[in-house]
């Protein structure tokens, strides 16, 4: 008996997602999709000619840079 869940193919357009045991193609997930989009992990959502299972990626908000430091790192030097 297997565990394997999932399996992935790198095509140059793209991974493929295989979701099961014997499921034969799984949809392609474009190189170009935004990494920090959520996928979902249920099997039955991942077959081939449906979009891919995935949400809008969360907001960015803006950093507020931190204190500076005015003094640059220097290497100390090694002896011998």
């Amino acid at each position: 008996m297997s565990r394997l869940n999932w399996g992935y193919v790198l095509h140059p357009q793209g991974i493929e997602v295989i979701s099961a045991p014997g499921t034969e193609r799984g949809p392609l997930v474009a190189w170009s999709t935004d990494p920090r989009v959520r996928l979902r992990d249920t099997p039955g959502l991942w077959k081939p000619g449906q979009p891919i299972p995935a949400t809008t990626p969360p907001q960015t908000t803006a950093r507020t840079a931190g204190p500076t430091s005015t003094t640059a790192w220097a290497p100390r030097a090694r002896s011998h």
